[in-house]
């Protein structure tokens, strides 16, 4: 369906993404994680050529977008805000896409805005948040693309709204096989949707992964010792999610068994194994740098 190719991008003086490699699948919903300035974004606006890569290519069923523009039209980016719908209604907004995109559909757009009761008079910038998220998407999907990027589509919206948005996803690959590129940090949204995620971590991808078998690969552990581990537990470079005297709540690879070793040796009171969530592995894998 879509392949990224070796993409390669430098902004003032650094290099943001390094030889990136992924190829999306028809119908699935992929989720690109990252910490803030990661270059998710940088990657999204890569794809869809608002940026020009250093090197690099991406394909849409073998055929260069770069040297191809038409083929964009099957690829829609919706961005974290969209300056460029501010001064437009609903009706004038539809006008315009029409004129871009001939399978732009008319009656399912009608049909989305009804059903969330989004208003079709009101000029874009006069909406709430999760109402420009509702119409941005409504629109997208109303193109008929065969991919859409999503930046942080849920952001700053509330629990009603992020659940019809996700609810819309869902039904939009189901319905119609499209495939989905969503960045998000509502990492519950992402294990929600995603069949599969992969992070960009040191300007490289990294763990493209189901995640359901990320989840398989780690594990929570909440021990309890007879002596303080936390200075050991940092220098062994054992992610501590909580702490609370000698109560530990740790995140770990399964495959880590010198650490499981480790913490054997130490003869724990307590050593309960849990399920992990995405969120918690998120913390373990990015917040090593920060809190261990």
């Amino acid at each position: 369906m879509l392949q990224i190719k070796k993409l390669t991008k430098t902004l003032d003086g650094v290099e943001v993404l390094k030889e990136i490699d992924l190829t999306l699948e028809s119908g699935e919903i992929f989720g690109l994680l990252g910490r803030n300035g990661s270059g998710k974004t940088t990657l999204l606006r890569c794809i869809q050529q608002i940026i020009q890569p250093d090197k690099g290519e991406v394909l849409f069923e073998n055929v260069s977008i770069f040297d191809h523009p038409l083929v964009k039209r099957k690829v829609i980016y919706m961005p974290v805000q969209n300056p460029a719908y501010d001064r437009y209604s609903y009706k004038q907004l539809v006008r315009t896409l029409r004129t871009l995109y001939p399978d732009f559909d008319v009656t399912y757009a009608n049909e989305l805005m009804n059903r969330y009761g989004v208003p079709e008079t009101k000029k874009y910038r006069e909406l709430s948040t999760g109402l420009k998220k509702q119409l941005g998407l409504i629109l997208a999907f109303a193109i008929r693309p065969a991919v859409i990027l999503l930046d942080e589509p849920t952001d700053g919206i509330d629990a009603v709204t992020r659940h019809d948005l996700l609810q819309l996803m869902i039904d939009e690959v189901a319905h119609r096989n499209t495939t989905i590129l969503i960045t998000s940090h509502r990492l519950e949204d992402i294990e929600r949707i995603c069949n599969r995620i992969a992070f960009l971590e040191d300007n490289q991808l990294a763990d493209v992964l189901n995640v359901d078998d990320l989840k398989e690969n780690y594990v929570k552990l909440q021990l309890a010792f007879n002596q303080d581990l936390t200075l050991e537990m940092r220098k062994k470079g054992i992610p501590i999610l909580e702490s609370t005297g000698v109560f530990y709540t740790v995140v770990m690879k399964q495959e880590d068994r010198e650490s499981h070793e480790w913490l054997r040796s130490h003869e724990p009171k307590i050593w309960n194994e849990l399920p992990v969530s995405l969120e918690e592995i998120f913390i373990a894998k990015f917040g090593g740098k920060r809190r261990w």
